[in-house]
Formats: structure tokens, C-alpha cells, sequence
């Protein structure tokens, strides 16, 4: 997380021309306010090169604070933004490690339902096919039982 100082905790370093500058024209500024004075005419040389430029650099310095101001505004919302985006995809990867989890224990059940359902596939088809052979021998006992009745030849067999 990035950290910067606000602006306003720091000093402002103006070079002491800076500042004779400001002072000249704070003093031409009450010379020009009275009309008597000598000074009091306007010289657009004088005025282009010394305290205009001084101005114009304090306004630049102004705005140049500023914008750094609302560059940090930014990064910091910035970084509100990345912590929460964070926060979701950690809560996303807890939903799809808990999916994933849940897959595997159901593909286990349903592969255990599978070889169930096979064994008892085959078992069925065992089942069947001894039905089926003792359905054939039913069938020959009562063919032989029709075939002894019909020529109604009984011989009684008593065993000890």
C-alpha cells in the first residue's frame, strides 16, 4: 500500500527572488493606489517580466498541488478499489474450491452408484439365466409327466 504525505504537512520552499518579487509588487501595488504618485502608470515591460511571472508561477504551483492532490485522491481510491476487488476474488475462490470439492464427492458417489449398478447387472443377468435353465427343465419334467399319463403306464416304486 503506497502512502504519501498530504501537501499540506509539507513547507513550501519560495526562493527569496520569489519573495522580493511579491514584495516589490505588493509595494507597487499601494504606489498605483494613489493617483499622485509618479509610479502610477502602467509599464507593460516591467510588469510582464517581474511580478506576473511570480504570479504565474504561484498559480502554477497552486495548480500543480492540486492536481497532485486529486492524483492521490485517486490512488487511494485506487487502493480502496484493489482491496475490495481482492476481497472478491478470494471470496470467488473459496466458491469454486467448495465447488470443486463438491464435484469430487459426487463423481465418487456416482461412480460407486455405477459399480453398484453394474454388479447387480450381472447379478440380474445370473439370476435370469437360472430361471431360464430351470424354466427349461420344468418344461421337460412336464413334457415327460404329459408323455407318462398319456400312456397311463404307472409303476409305483416303494423304497425302504
Amino acid at each position: 500500500m503506497v502512502t504519501t504525505e498530504s501537501h499540506q504537512s509539507q513547507d513550501l520552499m519560495v526562493p527569496a527572488e520569489i519573495q522580493d518579487l511579491s514584495l516589490n509588487l505588493e509595494m507597487e501595488g499601494e504606489e498605483q493606489a494613489s493617483p499622485s504618485s509618479p509610479s502610477a502608470a502602467f509599464d507593460p515591460e516591467k510588469f510582464s517580466q517581474g511580478p506576473v511571472n511570480a504570479i504565474t508561477v504561484l498559480t502554477l504551483l497552486d495548480k500543480l498541488v492540486n492536481m497532485l492532490d486529486a492524483v492521490q485522491d485517486n490512488q487511494n481510491k485506487m487502493e480502496v478499489h484493489q482491496v475490495q476487488m481482492e476481497g472478491v476474488v478470494r471470496g470467488i475462490q473459496a466458491d469454486m474450491t467448495r465447488l470443486s470439492k463438491s464435484h469430487s464427492h459426487t463423481s465418487n458417489t456416482v461412480s460407486k452408484l455405477l459399480d453398484k449398478s453394474r454388479k447387480l447387472s450381472v447379478t440380474m443377468k445370473e439370476v435370469r439365466e437360472r430361471m431360464e435353465h430351470q424354466g427349461a427343465q420344468v418344461k421337460k419334467l412336464e413334457a415327460n409327466h404329459a408323455h407318462l399319463i398319456s400312456r397311463n403306464n404307472f409303476k409305483v416304486l416303494i423304497f425302504q
